[in-house]
C-alpha cells in the first residue's frame, strides 16, 4: 500500500498531512486486511502552485508507525541523489531493529527540478548519472547491511563481535564502514525499486526485492514483468526474482449503473483539477490548451525528455490500446500516471486475480484513498477466493513476502 498525501489545508486551516494519527489509522487498517506493507512515496520539494508530495518525512513516521503495529512492513522512499549511504544505511535498519525486521527501502533517484533546487543545484543530474550513482549506493547499503557476521544482539562486548570495515572507494562514494548496527533479523531490509527506464530495470534487476511499476494495460505489464525476470537472471542467477507490484486505485460501485455514474462523474470533474495538471505536466502540456472530448494528443509519448520513463510508457501503452479514447477517459484510466479501475467487487476481483494468473503481476500497490474500500469490498471476496492470506505467516516483512514467490 502506498500512502499518498492529502491536500496541502483543509477548509477550516488544518494540516491533515501532518497528523501522525492518519499514518497509524491507515498502517492498522492495512494490517487487518493482512496486507504485506506500507509503502511511503515521497519527494524533498514542491512543484508549481505547491502541487507534489507534502507530508512528514518517511523516516520519521515509520518508527512511529512500528510501535502502533505488530505485523505489517514499514517501507520508506529515500533518493540516492539526495542523501549519503551511511546514513540512509544506517536509518532504515535502526527502523528494522525497532519494528522487529519489519524495514524496507525504496529507491529512486529523483528526476524533479524543484527538489534540485532544494540542495544546492539548479537542476537534478543527467539520467545515466543518477543510476551509476544509485547503483554504487545500493552497492555500498548492501555491504554496510552485511557488515556484521554475526547474528548478535544481545551483548553490548563490541569487541568480540564479527565486523569488518567495507573500505569501499569508487565513483562517487569513499566509504570505511563498517555500520554501527549488526544485521536485520530479516537478513536484510527488504528492497523496492521504482523507475521504468532501462537504468531503472537495471537498477531493479540487481539489488531490488520488488518493484513498484506503473502497469496500466494487463499486456504491457506481461512484457515488463517479463523483461525484468530475463534482466535480473543475467545478474543473479535463474532462481532469483523480482515482484512486480503495479500501482493501482480504485472506484467501487455496487451496480453497473453506478460504476457507469461513477466513471461519467470522473471524467467531467477533471476541468482544471490536479489530476488534469499532474497529467500535462508529465508530458509538458498545457493544460489550458488541451481539449479533453479529443483524441490523446502526440505528446504523450516516450523521449529522452520524459521526466519519467515509465508513466510516459504507460500512457504510450494506454493510448495504444484503445485508439478511440478520448482524452478524458484515458486521464481517468490511468494515462500517464498509475492505473485507475471502476467496477463492482466481483469484477475488480476478477480483473486483479486474472492479471496474477496470466503473469502480468504478482500483486498490486494500492494507494491509500482506495484502502477503505479495497479492505470493505475487495479483501473479502479474496479471502472467499483463496487468493490472501487470513493470517501473517511470519515475523518479519522478509519472510510475508515469500509467500508470493513460493
Amino acid at each position: 500500500m502506498n500512502l499518498i498525501p492529502g491536500p496541502l489545508q483543509t477548509a477550516d486551516g488544518r494540516h491533515p498531512f501532518i497528523d501522525i494519527a492518519d499514518f497509524v489509522r491507515s498502517a492498522q487498517l492495512a494490517e487487518r486486511a493482512k496486507l504485506d506493507a506500507v509503502f511511503f512515496a515521497d519527494s524533498q520539494g514542491l512543484g508549481p502552485q505547491g502541487r507534489g508530495f507534502a507530508y512528514l518525512d518517511p523516516l520519521t513516521v515509520l518508527p512511529a508507525l512500528a510501535r502502533e503495529t505488530e505485523h505489517v512492513g514499514l517501507v520508506a522512499t529515500a533518493s540516492t541523489t539526495y542523501t549519503e549511504p551511511y546514513a540512509l544505511a544506517r536509518a532504515i535498519l535502526s527502523i528494522d531493529h525497532i519494528s522487529h525486521g519489519r524495514a524496507g527501502w525504496n529507491i529512486i533517484t529523483t528526476m524533479d527540478p524543484a527538489v534540485a533546487a532544494n540542495f544546492n543545484s539548479p537542476h537534478p543530474p543527467p539520467r545515466e548519472q543518477r543510476y551509476r550513482r544509485a547503483a554504487e549506493f545500493a552497492e555500498v547499503v548492501d555491504k554496510l547491511w552485511d557488515s556484521w557476521r554475526d547474528d548478535v544482539t544481545e551483548t553490548w562486548d563490541l569487541a568480540r563481535l564479527d565486523r569488518a570495515p567495507i573500505d569501499h572507494h569508487g565513483e562517487f562514494f569513499s566509504v570505511a564502514g563498517p555500520l554501527q548496527l549488526p544485521r536485520s533479523r530479516q537478513g536484510r531490509p527488504v528492497v523496492f525499486q521504482a523507475g521504468g527506464s532501462e537504468q531503472g530495470i537495471e537498477t531493479a534487476a540487481r539489488f531490488a526485492d520488488a518493484v513498484f511499476s506503473v502497469g496500466v494495460t494487463e499486456d504491457a505489464s506481461r512484457r515488463y514483468r517479463e523483461r525484468l525476470a530475463k534482466e535480473t537472471r543475467t545478474w543473479r542467477g535463474d532462481t532469483a526474482q523480482v515482484l512486480v507490484l503495479p500501482g493501482i486505485f480504485f472506484t467501487i460501485g455496487s451496480t453497473e449503473d453506478e460504476v457507469r455514474r461513477l466513471l461519467h462523474e470522473a471524467e467531467h470533474a477533471l476541468d482544471d483539477s490536479d489530476v488534469l495538471h499532474r497529467f500535462a505536466t508529465r508530458f509538458d502540456l498545457d493544460p489550458a490548451t488541451l481539449d479533453l472530448d479529443g483524441p490523446v494528443p502526440p505528446e504523450v509519448s516516450v523521449s529522452d525528455s520524459s521526466r519519467s520513463i515509465g508513466f510516459a510508457q504507460g500512457g504510450v501503452d494506454l493510448a495504444a490500446s484503445d485508439p478511440a479514447l478520448t482524452l478524458r477517459r484515458f486521464i481517468v484510466s490511468g494515462g500517464g500516471g498509475h492505473r485507475r479501475v471502476f467496477g463492482t467487487p466481483g469484477s475488480i476481483t476478477d480483473d486483479l486475480i486474472g492479471w496474477v494468473e496470466r503473469g502480468a503481476a504478482d500483486g498490486y500497490t494500492v494507494f491509500v484513498e482506495s484502502l477503505p474500500q479495497f479492505v470493505e469490498h475487495i479483501v473479502p471476496l479474496l479471502w472467499e477466493r483463496g487468493v490472501h492470506r487470513h493470517e501473517y505467516s511470519g515475523t518479519t516483512l522478509r519472510e510475508n513476502f515469500a509467500q508470493h514467490t513460493g
